[in-house]
């Protein structure tokens, strides 16, 4: 019960308005709750016996920072000539999800083919499990039209396989319409009375498959640790493919680093093989002067020079070989296609800036190399690693500009010195002269190969101890239960999904239901306060109310009862116009049991039957029609000639309508009522007028200025919703005075309907059907 005083409320929504809308609207409908979330269990039970189980895989690896040991490396990462490990992170993620890497690792694990135990349940996808293993040797011959499920049979007993319509040997090389294949045997035991499926797929294929399913991600932003994750039917292959991927990863990353090992190694043996024949030249001519000349030794004078200018003529050489150096890196800088130019060596250099600065260069070259062969032109990673290599290059440049100028002003001053040295060198006799000028190649020539030998064993032992800069962390593993469906996840999406599509079932029903349903479409368009609501009565009694009666609806119109002081009945104010929108509403059964319920509590009430054109009450009651209402406002009937005592309750009196009149809207003007209502008022406590529906005719507005109050009676699965507007209006012009609404015959929903009757029947029923009974009453009748 809503308790109001008059005035306009509005109704606010309140913590329990959801609670109270899912209790109202959709908790009748529990068992179709029930049998929906029933079924939705068994199709999760069947869905889950016959899906396929994934296992999710899981590995760990560290990338590691790439380092070279020099000690400029820290002056070079402050000028900020290198990016940061986070670009340099995500280029190695990338790396990981490239499609060279996805295709090789196809290749090495041959996983073109797999076989598939077909199941009554669901199908298994036998890995090592399978009895036989197929070797595709030529996987560019699988074409798309030829992939999908083959049934095979195997003999084990002949050693024979029968697949497209062909048997085919074991352990030989075989030709198919995949090109060649090898067909073993792996020991595993097959079973006879199975049935298998060999499902091939093409490399273009089994790469989208691995890419869309394979997820590297980083463990932590600021970390070098990658997460890779897999899903797949077959656990163990899962994690081959996740291992074979680490591997193949670490491969390239060292056959990246032992490139530049390689093209040093080149350069060095091209070095020496023509240091080799010069020296071998230079000692042939030694030992050919010192035959012809008879010369066993030198002065020791002559010793000291010739030391001293081979000291210089090696000094000198080596400036030459680094200059030919810096002129080979500056060449390889100014290169317009740096990633096809081979990495110079550096042979002779000792300035660790220029060291790190090429070795940074040739790293970012690779880098940048094998990034455009997975990303876009567009790729932010490659346009970082595009502005790393062109700050590089002028530094370079600008390094070897500054080394050339302090090797040449060497290389002049040790030409001073051998001219000097050489003067003095003169003076000596021509044969020593002679041995000089031959010892001194012979000895040149065999320190720039003992030179060239160590280099050799330098590059070797840098090629042979190559490390990838990843490291595994942790291998590939499978979890020991299925990633996919998980029985939780799918029991309880199964049942919101049968919960939401019940509810979704019910709110279309009630959207398309044009009557009002709940009292939520009453508050929804009208502000006019609710008083009171009545329960849809299951007996065919029109009175629900007695001394002893204990039923629901009947404590419901004493709850009526009660709150008609809060509307504005009390003291003088004493009538009360009862009416609805349309017929069948049960404005009567309100009037009726209302007026029962007051004189239940010693209250002496006047039921007005003021529904002149089609009166209900008196029909209720079993009481006579006739004089009524109509007589007394024509002058046909005296008050006390129409009040009638209802049954033997002293304190509940009828007027009834009496014969229908032809005209009732001009009989209500007539001045009659108002005389009529002081009357009554100095005899009762309660004046209770039922009025015919304010929807179809204007009999409740020209009663309304005399009445005190108003309840309008909404009927459950009744009242049209479009009703409701009429309502607002009535209460926001106060048309009807203190407006008050009575929400009736509330049924309850669901499976199970209960109900109070139809009251008016057909809204057609209104109207003039008949004349007056008694001729001479009324002046005319309408035919």
């Amino acid at each position: 019960m809503q308790k109001v005083n008059g005035h306009k409320t509005q109704h606010a929504e309140t913590p329990q308005s959801l609670l109270t809308i899912i209790r109202s609207r959709y908790l009748p409908y529990w068992p179709f709750f029930a049998g929906a979330v029933v079924i939705a269990l068994v199709a999760a039970f069947v869905y889950l016996r016959y899906a396929t189980p994934l296992y999710k895989i899981s590995g760990v690896l560290l990338v590691q920072e790439a380092t070279n040991g020099l000690a400029a490396s820290d002056m070079l990462q402050s000028l900020d000539l290198m990016g940061g490990n986070k670009t340099v992170m995500e280029n190695e993620i990338e790396i990981l999800k490239s499609r060279t890497l996805t295709k090789e690792v196809i290749r090495n694990l041959n996983l073109y083919g797999e076989v598939i135990e077909k199941g009554k349940i669901r199908d298994v996808v036998l890995y090592k499990d399978s009895p036989l293993k197929f070797t595709f040797l030529e996987p560019e011959a699988i074409r798309l039209a030829f992939t999908g499920n083959w049934p095979f049979t195997y003999d084990p007993v002949q050693k024979r396989v029968a697949i497209d319509g062909k048997r085919y040997p074991l352990n030989d090389t075989i030709q198919t319409r995949w090109g060649k294949m090898l067909i073993k045997a792996q020991g595993k035991h097959a079973d006879t009375t199975a049935s298998y499926v060999l499902h091939i797929m093409n490399e273009k294929t089994w790469m989208q498959i691995i890419l869309a399913t394979m997820k590297v991600m980083p463990a932590a932003k600021a970390g070098s640790v990658v997460d890779l994750e897999y899903t797949d039917a077959a656990p163990e292959r899962g994690e081959d493919i996740v291992n074979e991927l680490i591997r193949v990863y670490s491969q390239a990353a060292v056959e990246d680093k032992n490139r530049t090992s390689a093209n040093t190694m080149r350069f060095v043996e091209e070095r020496l093989r023509i240091v080799s024949a010069e020296l071998g030249q230079a000692e042939t001519e030694v030992e050919h002067f010192k035959t012809a000349q008879g010369i066993v030794d030198i002065s020791e004078q002559s010793k000291i020079f010739l030391a001293g200018v081979q000291e210089n003529d090696r000094k000198i050489s080596e400036a030459n070989m680094q200059l030919s150096v810096l002129d080979a890196i500056e060449k390889y800088v100014t290169s317009q296609n740096p990633g096809g130019n081979i990495v110079p060596g550096t042979l002779g250099l000792s300035d660790p800036v220029l060291l790190e600065l090429v070795s940074k260069l040739s790293e970012t070259e690779l880098q940048l190399e094998r990034l455009r062969k997975t990303t876009g032109e567009n790729s932010p990673l490659l346009a970082s690693l595009t502005r790393q290599v062109e700050r590089l290059k002028p530094a370079i440049m600008e390094n070897i500009g500054s080394l050339r100028t302090n090797l040449q002003a060497g290389l002049a001053r040790l030409q001073a010195e051998n001219s000097r040295n050489m003067g003095i060198i003169r003076s000596v006799p021509g044969k020593e002269k002679a041995l000089l000028e031959v010892s001194r190649q012979q000895v040149i020539k065999n320190n720039i190969y003992t030179f060239l030998l160590e280099k050799r064993e330098e590059t070797a032992l840098a090629y042979a101890a190559a490390v990838s800069d990843s490291r595994v962390v942790d291998a590939a593993e499978a979890a020991a239960y299925p990633f996919s469906p998980q029985k939780p996840m799918v029991f309880g999406i199964a049942v919101l999904a049968a919960l939401a599509l019940v509810a979704g079932c019910v709110s279309v029903k009630d959207m398309m239901n044009r009557e009002v349903m709940f009292r939520a479409d009453i508050e929804k368009v009208t502000t006019a306060p609710i008083a009171a609501e009545i329960m849809y009565h299951e007996s065919k009694e029109a009175i629900v109310m007695s001394n002893n009666s204990r039923t629901a609806v009947a404590e419901q119109f004493r709850a009526l009862r009660t709150s008609l002081s809060y509307i504005g009945l009390n003291g003088d104010r004493k009538t009360l116009l009862i009416t609805s929108s349309i017929s069948g509403e049960g404005k009567s059964f309100i009037s009726v049991n209302l007026a029962m319920s007051l004189s239940l509590a010693k209250k002496k009430v006047v039921l007005l039957e003021f529904d002149l054109r089609k009166p209900m009450v008196s029909k209720m009651l079993n009481m006579r029609a006739e004089p009524g209402i109509s007589n007394y406002l024509v002058g046909k009937a005296t008050l006390q000639q129409i009040l009638q005592p209802v049954g033997d309750n002293d304190y509940l009196y009828l007027l009834s309508a009496g014969i229908m009149p032809p005209n009732p809207s001009e009989l209500i003007l007539n001045g009659e009522l108002e005389r009529l209502l002081n009357a009554l008022k100095e005899r009762f406590d309660y004046i209770i007028i039922d009025s015919a529906p304010v929807g179809l005719v204007t009999d409740a507005r020209l009663i309304s200025p005399y009445c005190d109050a108003t309840l309008y009676v909404v009927r459950h699965q009744r009242t049209p919703k479009n009703y409701l507007k009429l309502i607002e209006e009535l209460y926001q012009n106060k048309e009807l005075g203190k407006l008050n609404i009575v929400f009736n015959g509330i049924k309850r929903q669901g499976v199970a309907g209960y109900g109070y009757g139809s009251g008016y029947g057909d809204i057609n029923g209104y109207g003039y059907t008949e004349v007056a009974k008694k001729p001479g009453l009324f002046r005319r009748s309408v035919k």
